[in-house]
């Protein structure tokens, strides 16, 4: 997915999540979106275990409980997943998107530190 393309879709939705994720695209973060597809409920049980652990340790999680709701409201539709990754702060953004990529459906950063 091209950059520029990717920018436009995190604009359309709002959350500190999004921004910061497109700010962080846009300073030259690498990213990448995959072809494959997940279901969203898999996504949603998986990111709401993850969720929970990264409170437990004390890890913070920018945009997690949105991005579970969202993921859990689609139900059974194929997601594609994407990351952007930057180094200062240290942050992995994790990215869902629409099949066919043209809408991005949840977003959420984690603290690397």
């Amino acid at each position: 997915m091209e950059r520029e393309a990717l920018l436009r879709l995190l604009d359309e939705e709002p959350g500190e999540a999004f921004v910061a994720c497109k700010d962080a695209i846009q300073a030259g973060a690498d990213y990448v979106v995959w072809d494959d597809t997940v279901p969203a409920d898999q996504l949603a049980r998986s990111y709401s275990r993850r969720a929970q652990h990264m409170a437990k340790i004390g890890t913070p999680m920018l945009g997690g409980d949105d991005a579970i709701a969202e993921l859990r409201v689609s139900g059974d539709r194929p997601l594609r997943i994407g990351e952007a990754k930057v180094e200062d702060p240290p942050t992995h953004f994790q990215l869902f998107l629409t099949a066919d990529a043209t809408r991005v459906v949840a977003c959420l950063g984690i603290d690397q530190r």
